[in-house]
């Protein structure tokens, strides 16, 4: 189990949450709770971090230390974006717009080579 797991699903026992009331609350799949729980998601998009901080009734500053990211991550990633409606994706459809960064940065970095 990772840090963020640990620290997850101890806040979610703390409150006497299932991880499917937990979903549920946070609005995504409770197989990802799973997954973050036991370890197995790595680098959980900032998105679900505050989904699950808002559900659990949490700090998000703590939930994202929890989860290895810094100050220097938020920064540098989340602030000078703004997507409108981005809360409005369920989990699968962040992957999916992480996966789509994903092939941009990596179509950047050929384009850079050449």
């Amino acid at each position: 189990m990772s840090m963020l797991g640990k620290y997850i699903a101890d806040q979610r026992t703390t409150k006497n949450l299932s991880m499917r009331k937990l979903a549920n609350l946070a609005k995504i799949s409770h197989t990802e709770i799973h997954r973050l729980e036991a370890g197995e998601r790595k680098n959980p998009s900032p998105f679900v971090l505050k989904s699950i901080a808002h559900a659990l009734d949490l700090n998000f500053e703590d939930i994202m230390e929890a989860a290895g990211y810094t100050d220097n991550f938020l920064s540098a990633s989340v602030s000078p974006v703004s997507l409108p409606g981005i809360e409005e994706l369920d989990e699968k459809e962040l992957e999916e717009v992480r996966d789509f960064i994903d092939f941009l940065r990596s179509k950047k970095r050929l384009k850079n080579i050449t």
